[in-house]
C-alpha cells in the first residue's frame, strides 16, 4: 500500500501501541501503569500540541483498542486528523509497517507512545525522520517522561522547521 505523497502539508504521525504499560513487571514493581484510556488522552493533547504549531495533516495508526478513533472523537481541530489507511493485523509489526507507510507518505516527524520495543521497531523503520517518543511501556531508556501537549507542541516545531537545532540524532545500532 502506498500513501500519495503530499510534500506540501506538513504531516506527523502517531504510533500508539495499546500493549505498551500493562507487563507484570509494572505491577510488581510499583511502577506507573498507562491504561488504554490514558493514552487516549495523550494523544488528544498532541493532537493539540500540533495543531498549534501549524501541523497541517496527522495520521494516527489504527489498533485494536481505538485509541486514534477515540482520540479523534468528538475533538474539534482545525486541521486534517485521521486513521492511517492501512491494513492491520494487531501485532507488534503494525508499528514497524505504520512508520514505513508515515515516513514514504512525508510524515516529517513521528510521535510514538510506547516502551522500548515499539520505540526500536519505529526508528529501524523511519530512517531519519525525527521521533518524538512518550514513555508509556514498561522498559523505557530511550523514551521520555513528558506531557503530552510539551510532546505535541516541541514536534510540531520539528515538523515546520523551526526546532532543526533540537534535533539530536542518535547513532542506530543493530544487534
Amino acid at each position: 500500500m502506498r500513501l500519495p505523497r503530499n510534500t506540501i502539508m506538513i504531516t506527523v504521525g502517531i504510533i500508539a501501541n495499546p500493549a505498551s504499560g500493562k507487563d507484570i513487571r509494572r505491577l510488581v514493581a510499583h511502577g506507573s501503569v498507562f491504561d488504554n484510556d490514558e493514552k487516549v488522552s495523550i494523544v488528544k493533547r498532541v493532537l493539540l500540541g500540533l495543531e498549534a504549531t501549524g501541523v497541517q495533516r496527522v495520521w494516527i495508526m489504527p489498533d485494536r483498542f481505538g485509541i486514534g478513533r477515540k482520540a479523534l472523537d468528538n475533538l474539534k481541530l482545525g486541521i486534517e486528523a485521521g486513521l492511517l489507511p492501512m491494513p492491520v493485523k494487531f501485532t507488534h509489526d503494525d508499528s514497524r509497517r505504520t512508520a514505513e507507510l508515515m515516513t514514504a507518505g512525508g510524515a516529517r516527524c513521528i510521535v510514538t507512545l510506547g516502551g522500548d520495543g515499539p520505540n526500536r521497531l519505529v526508528a529501524r523503520a523511519c530512517g531519519d525522520v525525527p521521533l518524538m517518543p512518550i514513555s508509556t511501556g514498561t522498559n523505557n531508556v530511550f523514551p521520555l517522561m513528558i506531557e503530552a501537549t510539551t510532546a505535541g507542541l516541541a514536534a510540531g516545531l520539528v515538523a515546520v522547521g523551526q526546532a532543526d537545532a533540537a534535533i539530536t540524532y542518535a547513532p542506530r545500532i543493530d544487534v
